[in-house]
């Protein structure tokens, strides 16, 4: 018995040894790449951001910037919102959009601003009406599945005036000293690293490093401001109208919007109520919105019986969820009710900057002027 229990000791150690080994590499990795995301300040432009993670780019961003007052989550339909049309102050908004962004991923982002003590005041929501649709395969996310589950796991409990989320956190901290399955990460990870490979992050540091450029010399290129808000390429908003209404036509017969073979997914639901009602116990006031879709897209949704059919179950799920979680939420979906027009679109589904201020307006309008915390508690 004193051999084997030697053995399982000696196991436990190289484990342990080697999970803490790979533990500390990743955070000295992770703190060159705050280093390089630090230097990213208003006033510059990404020019490279196509290159990088989008995911690993807006985790470390998340980690330098300071408490912004009004944050944005969404897919690449809300990229575009920038400090300046919501009317704030630099460096007091920050858009926290992703290209496919997906429920789960507005769970890690605000995890990552509620455990780094930067709530905002105001978190807006661009919700995707294929969010919903279980049949659409969402696999961006999986990179994070790990903070998804532990979010989940924790719920709103606290013991001891410490939140479960705190306690669950540790607790998988912990665990992962000892899991085989990590040391089978941590030990690619070393070799990766003895080998000279370009580790995970490094195409960040490089973009950062080199493809930061005053925003005035951006000069018709695509390029990511400070503050997370997406500046469009010279030739994508210069397009025709006849060329977006034909990109529009094609992107609504062929993807439907999303909506082909719809399942309502009643976990993501789920998991969107999770996060509103952490939102709310940290004092976030919640806005939410379905963008508009280009007026061919919606015209051609709007006469396709399955869809208008998913998209009435998706309004009525969405208005019942932000009636049970106190979030305010406005259907936007048809352009009229902006109102935009066909020529306020880039292609099917991403509205223009005058666009996307009018639904800013009626998106915003129950929180008025975007006061201080105080005043929407």
């Amino acid at each position: 018995m004193r051999p084997f229990l030697v053995v399982v000791i000696v196991l436990l150690a190289v484990v342990v040894m080697m999970n803490g080994l790979a533990a500390w590499d990743r955070a000295r990795h992770e703190a060159r790449i705050a280093r390089a995301a630090s230097a990213f300040r208003p006033g510059l432009a990404l020019l490279g951001y196509r290159d990088t993670d989008e995911r690993r780019f807006q985790k470390a961003r998340l980690a330098v910037i300071p408490r912004p007052r009004i944050v944005a989550f969404g897919s690449s339909r809300v990229m575009t919102v920038s400090t300046a049309m919501v009317n704030v102050a630099p460096d007091e908004f920050y858009n926290a959009g992703l290209s496919g962004g997906t429920v789960e991923d507005f769970i890690v982002l605000w995890s990552l601003l509620r455990d780094g003590g930067k709530a905002p005041d105001v978190a807006v929501f661009a919700i995707d009406a294929w969010l919903f649709n279980e049949s659409l395969e969402q696999v961006r996310w999986l990179m994070w599945a790990d903070e998804v589950a532990r979010f989940m796991d924790a719920g709103p409990l606290s013991y001891g005036g410490i939140s479960l989320s705190h306690l669950v956190l540790q607790w998988y901290r912990t665990k992962e000293f000892v899991s085989f399955s990590v040391t089978k990460t941590s030990v690619r990870e070393l070799q990766r690293r003895l080998a000279g490979r370009r580790r995970q992050g490094s195409d960040l540091i490089s973009a950062l490093d080199r493809q930061l450029v005053r925003e005035t010399h951006v000069e018709g290129r695509r390029a990511l401001r400070a503050d997370g808000s997406l500046l469009y390429e010279r030739a994508y908003v210069e397009q025709s109208s006849d060329d977006v209404r034909r990109d529009a036509i094609s992107y609504a017969a062929t993807e439907l919007g999303g909506l082909r073979n719809f399942r309502w997914n009643a976990e993501r639901e789920h998991r969107l109520e999770a996060l509103w009602t952490d939102l709310v116990r940290h004092r976030v006031a919640i806005v939410a919105y379905i963008p508009p879709y280009h007026p061919a897209v919606w015209a051609h949704l709007a006469q396709d019986q399955r869809a208008r059919m998913a998209l009435a179950a998706i309004i009525d799920g969405l208005r019942r969820l932000s009636d049970r979680a106190g979030a305010q939420f406005v259907d936007l979906a048809d352009p009229a009710a902006v109102p935009c027009s066909e020529r306020e679109f880039y292609d099917g589904v991403h509205a223009s900057e005058a666009c996307t201020r009018r639904v800013l307006g009626r998106a915003l309008r129950p929180v008025g002027s975007l006061t201080p915390r105080e005043s929407l508690r």
